[in-house]
């Protein structure tokens, strides 16, 4: 009876041994992992290999602020901002430099004599993958990007280029049609609509022989809604790597919470169906990009057909929103520069007397639709970060400066284009800087929409075109006017409003168009 209260005290007094073991215990590993987490800070900020170069004080001892960056879509505007203070090179992230001059450009992404090529970082892997096969973009190694592109030149060159107008013209005839009705019931119109359905539809015929049928239709198709998604899950997975490491388990968990995957999984299946279909006809007379590829497997440039799904797959993530994105960008600034506007209406419309003699031959000797085109992809480019790329492991120089192995670099198109060290007034739209003498001294080099060196874009003649096309014909049929002001697209605010997953996420752009040709 009296020996309970003994064994109750024995009991408690246990127990809060325990509890003070285990508050021990956890206490010590808060102050280990506390201890360890200052230590790494101290070493990253003052004794890393990248230690000498400036940035920002939380990027240099963390990957959470670039990662944060991207994922509210604000990396390539916050990088510029951290060019303007801290100058051409900044530390990002704690093994991470970004740079903005020109000589940077080529250094990085071009191919230099006696230096090995930098390679892609594993950070920017692209989305679309079929299998292990990944596709010309993002294949790691020079031999087989080298083969890829061969395999795929062909499908690029002018030639193809000529044998395709029929089919971008015939769809860009859609768009006229389409507009001539908003025009004639004097209906407003998101043109950034209809510049997509114009690249996706043309992309879905170069890429697979059949369009999506967006403008048909006169709206997004389910596979097209999923196409945006893809392109950020692009984002999304390489927020993922940054935090959680690449290929980790951290990583695949954060990536599933991010929701990354099923957008990709649909174009993926998708593509590889309309691929397959194609492949069945190859008999048929349609110069799209697989008649190519099968000519050139004619010639021993084979391409497999996983290669060939996932290439055709990136053909229509890559080739649609980037180009409608630029054009969107034009016509923004086209309305808000009347100067402008004027002069090119004047060119187009002095030029042609006739709707069918809007060519590619004729719209390419066009001095001032051309700087306009070149201008724009200045100022509002469509990838406005740069891929960024990994320093060989023995070191080498970026811009006279060495960078140790391992270090991952990249050049902002952003940055790099709205540097006052390259262009007087930056941020001003000024076609007359590419044809005017007294613009011969600004940095035009400093210029790569497209990337540069032997992993440059191949589909940049085709993007060319088509931006040349839609502008001709656009100006050429109507007057176009903001229905609203285009508040969004001021590009004073552009800094405050705007954001980029990759590629620019598009905000409305509302236009009234006049018929001048049907009344």
């Amino acid at each position: 009876m009296h020996s309970y209260p003994k064994a109750q005290h024995r009991f408690a007094h246990t127990r809060s041994h325990l509890l003070l073991q285990q508050v021990w215990q956890q206490s010590s590993q808060i102050a280990v992992s506390s201890l360890y987490s200052l230590g790494l800070c101290i070493y990253r900020r003052y004794f890393h290999p990248l230690a000498r170069f400036p940035g920002p004080l939380l990027n240099s001892v963390s990957e959470l602020p670039a990662a944060l960056s991207l994922l509210r879509g604000r990396f390539a505007f916050d990088n510029k901002l951290h060019h303007e203070r801290y100058g051409d090179v900044v530390r990002i992230r704690p093994n991470e430099l970004t740079f903005r001059t020109s000589q940077s450009m080529q250094d990085i992404y071009g191919f230099r004599p006696g230096h090995q090529n930098m390679k892609k970082s594993l950070l920017h892997t692209g989305p679309v993958r079929v299998g292990q096969t990944t596709t010309l973009q993002y294949v790691p190694s020079d031999a087989d990007h080298g083969r890829q592109r061969r395999a795929l030149s062909h499908a690029f060159s002018h030639q193809a280029l000529m044998d395709q107008e029929p089919i971008i013209q015939e769809y860009m005839s859609k768009v006229v049609t389409r507009l001539r009705r908003f025009a004639r019931d004097r209906q407003a119109v998101d043109i950034c609509d209809w510049f997509n359905y114009f690249t996706f539809d043309t992309m879905g015929d170069l890429a697979f022989g059949e369009s999506f049928g967006c403008l048909d239709e006169g709206k997004y198709q389910e596979w097209v809604d999923m196409l945006f998604m893809t392109i950020k899950d692009g984002t999304l997975i390489q927020f993922s790597r940054r935090i959680g490491g690449i290929g980790t388990g951290a990583q695949t968990v954060l990536a599933r919470i991010l929701g990354v995957g099923d957008a990709v999984s649909y174009h993926v299946h998708h593509t590889r169906q309309k691929v397959l279909n194609r492949l069945s006809m190859q008999d048929i007379d349609h110069r799209d990009f697989i008649w190519y590829i099968l000519r050139q497997k004619e010639k021993g440039f084979e391409l497999t057909q996983d290669e060939i799904i996932a290439n055709a797959g990136l053909f229509i993530v890559a080739g649609s929103e980037t180009t409608a994105n630029a054009l969107s960008g034009l016509i923004a600034r086209l309305v808000w520069n009347p100067r402008v506007y004027e002069k090119l209406v004047s060119e187009i419309r002095g030029a042609f007397h006739d709707e069918a003699a809007i060519d590619f031959k004729a719209i390419t000797a066009l001095p001032y639709l051309n700087a306009c085109i070149e201008e724009i992809l200045r100022v509002h480019p469509p990838v406005p970060a740069g891929p960024p790329r990994v320093v060989p492991p023995g070191g080498d120089t970026v811009d006279g400066i060495y960078i140790p192995g391992g270090t991952t670099v990249s050049v902002g198109q952003w940055s790099a284009c709205h540097s006052p060290a390259h262009f007087k007034t930056p941020d001003e739209f000024l076609p007359e800087r590419w044809i005017d003498t007294a613009y011969n001294d600004e940095v035009k080099k400093a210029v790569q929409p497209f990337s540069a060196g032997p992993r440059n874009c191949i589909g940049k003649n085709l993007a060319y075109m088509e931006m040349r096309l839609v502008v001709a014909q656009l100006l050429w049929n109507f007057d176009i006017a903001s229905a609203d002001g285009a508040p969004l697209w001021d590009p004073a605010g552009e800094m405050r409003y705007k954001r980029a997953f990759m590629v620019w996420e598009e905000q409305p752009l509302m236009l009234h168009f006049k018929d001048v040709r049907c009344g």
